[in-house]
């Protein structure tokens, strides 16, 4: 299995190609062409969320925690005192941070439901939902940065594949296979989970068609095209 480090500079090269790529082809401005480049990264490195002491999973409920903490006084800041906000904060944070944390942990096992192709479609549509419905992005932002998480998933699960694969000695690990997985089939509940969350996130997502017609109209002459990007 690859490390952090690889997964992470393997993601943000590709997502350095993918952001430069749609920048072009799509006349996108610099800012949003950052966000594709850090969403791809992101994605690189969000299979090992199920990884229970993984910086992935740390980052993830520490961000998540804080978040909920911040969202949680901000609703109740007319009601309460100040002391009593820092409470509700401090209390909210650590039922993210840690007792969510473990719970979420005793229904995951590494290379389980979250490694595998439905589990990075659910990741790719979570980012749109969040990027539209939180972040206030447009629709063609929200999903290309949907895309780009779920093509630093795909990136991280062939890493693991490959890593699986030892060449020096022409051998293959019993890790191979568990990564690059359409779904999950050992663990049902967990695949079901992944499959009602996508089906939900694409119920929550913006319009699909308008930036299926944005993409359309691009020149389909890829030689173009890359030509164009190395100028």
């Amino acid at each position: 299995m690859a490390d952090f480090n690889t997964h992470f500079f393997t993601a943000t090269a590709v997502g350095a190609v993918y952001a430069t790529v749609v920048t072009k082809g799509l006349g996108l401005d610099t800012e949003p062409a950052l966000l594709l480049a850090a969403t791809t990264a992101i994605g690189g490195v969000l299979p090992d969320v199920d990884l229970k002491d993984s910086t992935p999973s740390k980052a993830l409920f520490l961000v998540l925690g804080a978040l909920v903490a911040l969202f949680g006084m901000m609703h109740h800041v007319s009601r309460f005192s100040v002391m009593e906000l820092l409470l509700i904060g401090i209390s909210l944070f650590i039922a993210v941070r840690y007792v969510l944390w473990g719970i979420f942990h005793q229904f995951t096992v590494h290379r389980g439901s979250l490694h595998s192709i439905a589990a990075t479609i659910m990741f790719g549509t979570l980012a749109v939902v969040l990027c539209y419905r939180v972040w206030g992005m447009s629709p063609q932002v929200s999903w290309l940065a949907g895309i780009g998480v779920s093509i630093g998933c795909i990136t991280h699960l062939t890493l693991d594949e490959l890593y699986s694969v030892d060449f020096t000695g022409v051998r293959i690990k019993r890790s191979f296979g568990s990564a690059l997985k359409i779904i999950d089939t050992d663990r049902w509940l967990g695949s079901v989970a992944v499959v009602i969350s996508t089906i939900f996130c694409l119920w929550l997502a913006p319009p699909a068609k308008p930036f299926v017609r944005t993409l359309q109209a691009v020149d389909p002459n890829w030689r173009e095209w890359f030509l164009a990007i190395s100028f």
